[in-house]
């Protein structure tokens, strides 16, 4: 049992000290419990003996040790999210950069793969695709009112008809007869307006370019700030030369640590900051 215990304190030093998981055994959760176990039972055993209290260090090591564990995993499936389901520039891409960490148990790989799951999930559900495609389901669809047609009202009587047709005739003998302006008849009124319509010049339209608040034939903007960014977050490939941090690349993503002869994909604006100070090449694949 105290073998174990001092494989705990190492563990636990190592998990304090380095970014990465400590290597440890496939079961090392299972024999965790057991060891646990086996000092409650010699407690249980010899109330007077020490074993009280080395049992509850060992539990106070193991939940460190689990802690700092699941703090690992989760920041390796957020950064590893980030990198591979691209936000708010276009359309949502989602393309999984394999960067699982190095030394899970089956438990805590299981655990990963389940946090990226539910990443992938949350990303999808904040897309724009997505928010659209719920608006549209949301939308109800409104019949026309049918209009009832009365089949009861009896067709008009041959007096009605004829007292009618009469007291239209009598209107328009009444009605007064339409004013030449200006000596001018009618006819050439209308005429005149007509080649007046004709000679009238076409509205010109502004071209984009010159106006980039114009409007096209679709009536949609011209977004040349996705063009930009686009341009932008271009990724190229690129040979390191000397030993780099991480960087945050324009496209808001991390990059990095970098090594010698390290063959990376990175977005153009960032990669020419590296040719610039010789840190690098581009390399065509």
């Amino acid at each position: 049992m105290d073998q174990f215990y001092q494989e705990l304190r190492k563990i636990q030093k190592k998990e304090r000290n380095n970014a990465t998981l400590a290597r440890v055994e496939e079961d090392f959760y299972t024999r965790i419990h057991e060891y646990l176990d086996e000092l409650r039972q010699e407690a249980i055993r010899d109330p007077f003996s020490n074993v009280h209290g080395v049992l509850k260090e060992a539990q106070i090591i193991a939940t460190e040790i689990c802690e700092r564990r699941e703090h690992k995993i989760t920041d390796a499936a957020v950064v590893n999210i980030h990198r591979s389901y691209h936000l708010f520039t276009g359309r949502p891409k989602f393309d999984l950069i394999d960067t699982t960490p190095l030394n899970l148990t089956p438990e805590e790989e299981k655990f990963y793969f389940s946090l990226l799951d539910t990443l992938k999930n949350h990303r999808g559900n904040i897309s724009l695709e997505k928010l659209t495609d719920d608006e549209e389901d949301n939308k109800k669809i409104i019949k026309p009112k049918e209009v009832q047609t009365n089949t009861l009202i009896s067709e008009p009587s041959e007096d009605e008809k004829e007292d009618e047709v009469l007291n239209r005739l009598d209107e328009i003998s009444k009605a007064k007869p339409i004013k030449e302006e200006l000596g001018e008849s009618v006819e050439k009124q209308i005429l005149k307006s007509q080649i007046k319509a004709q000679s009238k010049p076409a509205p010109k339209t502004e071209s984009v370019e010159d106006n980039p608040n114009a409007l096209d034939a679709q009536d949609e903007f011209f977004d040349f700030e996705s063009k930009k960014v686009a341009k932008d977050t271009e990724l190229v490939t690129m040979l390191v030369f000397d030993e780099v941090g991480p960087i945050v690349g324009v496209d808001e993503k991390v990059y990095g640590p970098f090594r010698p002869q390290d063959l990376v994909t990175l977005p153009l604006v960032n990669a020419k900051v590296f040719f610039k100070n010789r840190k690098g090449r581009q390399v065509k694949i």
